[in-house]
């Protein structure tokens, strides 16, 4: 009897090393893995960021990648782009973006991009779509070396929201982009109203941003041209509008003008108004809005 409950305890002692050693064998991806509906799901990619990358010879056309651990080649691609009225700003604006994006979303990866800026007379539409397109392509073009996915989506805020859907409804013409956000964006430049107002953000008045933009005054078929309400047809991607009630830059209508006008052409959307809020949310309503984001473009990047 001791004989055979020596033998049972080597058996076990022999079951349980075999256990353990081959858990050991089992390592976990690195950087986190990276699952679920952004399209990682077992990969062991480690995460990648890549700064003030080139995609142009232009000083201005830089991006910063951020490439999300576990990611495959199902891994959807958001294009962020900054707003400053087509003249200012910079892509270092849209880390607070970037971040709550990377929490809510880590299984996406993110291109944050800079563009040229019509405080540069020579810079109108024309050079800054190009820019947008350009930025798109290098995505897709390096699709294989990130090991990530042609289905794309934008995220814009004030004249990059602006931005965002006059490429997504206009210049889409491979369809790698998906969906649209729209944070408070300018949606109708042929706006005689707002044409005519002051900006105290950028201290002119508009029309002199919408000169500089659109390469002309006020001419209303060019202006129609370069605007999302104006250029949206029933096949346009899904968009998601966000604006404050007490916006004194871009005005609220012409949000509700775009809703109507999306609703119109059975364009699915949705709308959202943050009641006493105004150009550039307050940290709450921006996480919200945040929140709502994901879950659209997640809805519509299948």
């Amino acid at each position: 009897m001791k004989t055979n409950s020596n033998l049972k305890a080597f058996h076990l002692f022999i079951f349980l090393f075999f256990i353990v050693s081959f858990s050991s064998c089992i390592k976990e991806p690195a950087g986190g893995g990276g699952g679920g509906t952004g399209g990682g799901g077992g990969s062991t990619l480690a995460e990648r960021i890549i700064l003030d990358t080139a995609y142009g010879a232009d000083p201005k056309q830089k991006m910063d990648i951020y490439l999300p651990a576990g990611r495959t080649t199902a891994t959807k691609v958001i294009i962020l782009i900054h707003g400053g009225g087509w003249e200012s700003g910079d892509k270092s604006e849209m880390n607070y973006y970037k971040n709550l994006l990377r929490a809510k979303w880590p299984d996406a990866a993110i291109a944050n991009i800079n563009y040229r800026l019509t405080s540069n007379p020579a810079v109108h539409y024309t050079q800054i779509m190009n820019d947008v397109t350009a930025s798109v392509n290098m995505m897709v073009n390096n699709k294989t070396n990130f090991v990530i996915s042609d289905t794309l989506t934008m995220v814009g805020a004030s004249a990059g929201a602006h931005l965002a859907m006059l490429y997504t409804y206009k210049y889409n013409s491979n369809n790698y982009v998906k969906a649209v956000a729209d944070f408070f964006g300018p949606a109708k430049l042929s706006d005689w109203s707002w044409y005519n107002s002051f900006n105290p953000w950028v201290g002119k008045a508009v029309k002199d941003v919408l000169i500089q933009f659109n390469g002309a005054p006020w001419d209303v078929p060019l202006y129609d041209s370069n605007s999302p309400y104006s250029v949206a047809t029933a096949q346009s991607k899904p968009t998601i509008i966000f604006h404050g009630t007490i916006d004194v830059i871009v005005p609220l209508y012409q949000s509700q003008w775009l809703r109507a006008q999306l609703n119109t052409l059975g364009v699915p959307n949705e709308y959202y108004e943050y009641f006493l809020d105004g150009h550039g949310f307050n940290n709450t309503n921006t996480d919200d809005a945040m929140n709502k984001t994901v879950a659209f473009l997640k809805a519509h990047l299948r």
